[in-house]
């Protein structure tokens, strides 16, 4: 089995920085780094968390070996730390970490069963400190890793791959590569919704030119108060953290996911309309958000033809070659219809939350009902339907374009870690 690449800076937790900060009393300088520190309740926290993270069953014997390598990864943490605090372009707001400690504080309340009311109790009899002492220390901790976080976006943005990389990576890789578990094989039908010229071109000459004042600098933010026609317009159009398939938009979510944090689209056009989408972060498989939308509104009477059309065929389809016959005659996604309909393999989890819904649990031939997304109505068949089956190149190319620019994201960030680190005083004080 190959070894799978780690570089564990990437993923230091708030948790235990906090942890570290709560232990003041084992508090001593094990390392200089620039201007940062790393504290001795720092490295034992860390070393902790490390150590239940990789499943060690603790050993005396080892544990100076431990904290020696886990002493290196939290000082490439510094190293980043304080190349972020350098850079003049990375700003982090009162308000952002107010709004993340927020979060972090209403996290721990519900994955503890804690009343609000109880916390500093609680705090004290665990922790021996004080709520305002816990917050504080959390605040220092939550502005150091943003810092960290926008420093890696900014180097990491740039990454780019190609298919010889992805081919590259899967074959290095493919025999500890996770099973994409439950997967349904899939053909569809999909019919277009139009619109009239006219009302389809206002609504694209506006966001062009929302467009052109964002290329010439204007706030995104304060464009979307004024102009943005959804709900989430008085927030700067920010959408918060959007998983794949929690919205229903297929074309949307994909634009989103491709973008690099700081990145602002092209206008895209959906069902409902034209977007465009700025990427602020990306997280635990998760993108931070905001839109600017302009709606295009087709007739309600076309609609329920088409609606009623495809159910038409979905009932009255019994084999899979009439449901081909249907696609040829039908179809408006080309893409498909050069392959009898079929989409090919997908796990249940990498599709849209409309798409997981109407598949559900039914068994092969099913059709589901008519499903509106972007500018089509599509009727889906479940060609096949497994448990578990192994990532391939031809089913699930996007995946593993995905984990190799992660491997390739983290490759080049060790190289500039290793490189800073050669710029950057460095002195520890206690060798393991």
């Amino acid at each position: 089995m190959k070894k799978k690449i780690q570089f564990s800076v990437i993923l230091f937790t708030l948790h235990t920085l906090l942890s570290a900060s709560i232990n003041e009393k084992l508090d001593g300088i094990i390392a200089v780094i620039g201007d940062e520190i790393v504290l001795r309740s720092e490295l034992d926290a860390y070393t902790m968390m490390r150590i239940n993270s990789l499943e060690i069953k603790p050993d005396s014997t080892k544990v100076d070996q431990y904290k020696k390598e886990f002493l290196n990864e939290l000082i490439e943490g510094k190293i980043l730390l304080a190349h972020a605090k350098q850079d003049t372009t990375i700003k982090v707001t009162n308000q952002e970490v107010e709004n993340a400690l927020k979060n972090h504080i209403n996290a721990i309340l519900q994955q503890n069963s804690i009343p609000a009311d109880s916390l500093e109790s609680v705090l004290m009899q665990q922790q021996g400190i004080s709520l305002a002492k816990f917050k504080s220390d959390s605040r220092r901790a939550i502005r150091e890793q943003i810092y960290k976080q926008r420093l890696q976006q900014i180097f990491l943005s740039s990454i780019k791959v190609n298919k010889k990389d992805v081919s590259d990576f899967y074959n290095q890789y493919k025999d500890s590569l996770p099973k994409a578990g439950e997967s349904v094989l899939l053909s569809k039908l999909s019919m277009k919704i139009s619109t009239s010229d006219k009302v389809r071109q206002e609504a694209y000459d506006k966001i062009k030119r929302i467009q052109q004042r964002i290329e010439k600098g204007e706030d995104f933010s304060e464009l979307a108060k004024k102009y943005s026609e959804s709900p989430d317009a008085v927030e700067g159009g920010d959408l918060g953290f959007i998983a794949k398939g929690s919205l229903g938009e297929i074309t949307f979510e994909e634009k989103a996911f491709s973008l690099s944090p700081g990145q602002v689209s092209d206008p895209i056009e959906t069902r409902l309309g034209f977007h465009i989408i700025k990427a602020l972060e990306k997280k635990d498989q998760k993108i931070h958000i905001r839109q600017i939308f302009i709606k295009v509104a087709p007739a309600e009477q076309q609609i329920q033809n088409i609606m009623s059309k495809l159910d038409s065929i979905r009932t009255s389809c019994k084999t899979k070659e009439e449901f081909i016959s249907n696609v040829a005659k039908y179809s408006v996604d080309n893409k498909s219809k050069l392959h009898k309909g079929s989409i090919g393999w997908i796990s249940t989890l990498e599709l849209p939350g409309i798409l997981r819904a109407a598949i559900d649990t039914f068994p092969s031939g099913t059709i589901t009902q008519p499903l509106r997304e972007e500018n089509v109505i599509s009727i889906y068949r479940i060609d096949e339907r497994v448990s578990s089956r192994a990532l391939t190149l031809e089913n699930d190319y996007g995946i593993l374009e995905e984990k190799t620019r992660d491997i390739l994201a983290q490759k080049k960030l060790i190289d500039l870690v290793n490189q800073w680190r050669q710029e950057i005083y460095v002195e520890i004080k206690e060798q393991f």
